[in-house]
């Protein structure tokens, strides 16, 4: 129990960091230096005011010096990812697995979000991402070259580089065909678009795809594409009618999938067959 909420706790703190991250990797910034500041003010924030989860409610939502409301964004954030660690330390304890899947957790809750602001994402966190989950893959997979009994297959390496090539390959095809189908549709109604709504897909939703084969293999990365479209169902319709545009952040949607497919991938592959 004890270890648990140590790492609920430690998950939070993450969480604290990925905050800065959203904020600042679209603009370039240092995810260092300077400290946290309030974005309002630009007053740095003391350390007792920068507690995760606890500081929100004892601030009030609302920065100390010059009483701006703070986003609920930030413990959103904080509690989304100290929930998901807390979830995968159940699942692995405290092992090199829980590390793996911590990190590439951050990565989808830091691209999630920045995708909601900016419809778009730094194409390098999905790089480092498969470079990481590459060289992951690698050590065990020299451990079972060395011992001489193994099968080509059977390789976490070789896994994750199948994994990364129909991730791209898959999620790339669908995206020719369906700015092919959205450019006609738009041409139909005789439609004029904004920057970006004659693309289906993004292209950082291609390089995620990728991401999520070196890490989770070809089926997932077939039921995390399937399965991502009915939590995004809801908001296209509002997007659509309301919004008249079918541009819409995908990667939450993605990144939901991925998560659901990571805890309940296996239950959800026995339902369909």
């Amino acid at each position: 129990m004890i270890e648990a909420i140590f790492a609920f706790i430690l998950g939070s703190c993450l969480g604290s960091f990925l905050n800065v991250c959203i904020f600042r990797l679209p603009k370039d910034k240092s995810i260092i230096m300077p400290r946290s500041f309030c974005t309002n003010c630009n007053t740095s924030i003391k350390w007792y005011d920068n507690i995760p989860i606890i500081s929100f409610f004892i601030l009030k939502a609302k920065c100390r010096n010059c009483k701006h409301p703070i986003s609920f964004r930030y413990i959103l954030v904080e509690v989304l990812t100290a929930v998901l660690f807390l979830l995968l330390y159940l699942k692995f304890g405290w092992s090199w697995e829980l590390a793996k899947f911590s990190f590439l957790f951050c990565l989808l809750v830091v691209t999630s979000f920045i995708d909601i602001d900016y419809h778009a994402i730094p194409v390098y966190l999905c790089v480092v991402g498969i470079s990481l989950g590459l060289l992951w893959s690698f050590w065990p997979s020299f451990k079972m070259l060395r011992t001489g009994v193994y099968e080509l297959n059977s390789l976490p390496l070789a896994n994750s580089l199948k994994g990364l090539i129909f991730g791209l390959g898959f999620t790339y095809l669908f995206k020719f065909f369906g700015d092919v189908f959205v450019d006609i549709y738009l041409n139909i109604r005789k439609k004029d678009s904004i920057e970006g709504e004659r693309e289906s897909l993004g292209l950082g939703d291609v390089d995620f795809m990728g991401m999520i084969g070196v890490f989770m293999g070809v089926k997932a990365v077939v039921l995390v594409f399937f399965l991502a479209p009915f939590f995004a169902v809801l908001y296209s319709i509002f997007a659509i009618f309301f919004k008249k545009s079918h541009l819409i952040p995908y990667l939450p949607y993605l990144s939901l999938a991925t998560i659901t497919v990571f805890f309940w991938g296996d239950k959800i592959l026995g339902f369909i067959l």
